[in-house]
């Protein structure tokens, strides 16, 4: 038992720090965007990738509170919110482009403005919930 805890703890640590590469990857890719098209085709084939990676940290952190009947202590209710907030947080940076208007002069630059900060946000949270838990 003890060593399938120790392995979900590794695949959970790799998970999220293929998570904050994900989402450095997409602000670097976000930055570099000048079409708002070719843009749009690449997060239709992204964005759920980017949420199949955000669930795999958080499927095996659920495994492993079930296998070690873990409680819920602060540091799990802490990484609970994390998850919800992350999901809530992609959900609004992929929803404008869901209803992306070409013809609105500015839009994409707006959208560029406000999912930049929300990338920066969701890393910024990773990282420093991951020093608390090291901590």
């Amino acid at each position: 038992m003890n060593e399938m805890y120790k392995m979900s703890l590794s695949i959970h640590e790799a998970g999220i720090l293929l998570l904050v590469l994900i989402f450095l990857g997409s602000l670097w890719q976000l930055n570099r965007a000048d079409d708002l098209m070719v843009y749009l085709k690449k997060m239709r084939i992204q964005s759920p990738l980017i949420m199949m990676a955000m669930f795999a940290p958080i499927f095996t952190g659920m495994v492993m509170m079930a296998a070690k009947h873990l409680e819920f202590t602060v540091a799990n209710i802490v990484m609970i919110v994390l998850s919800v907030v992350l999901i809530v947080f992609e959900i609004k940076r992929s929803k404008p482009l869901k209803y992306a208007s070409i013809a609105e002069e500015g839009a994409f630059e707006k959208y560029k403005k406000d999912a930049t900060t929300i990338l920066v946000g969701e890393i910024a949270l990773i990282i420093m919930i991951s020093i608390w838990m090291y901590l």
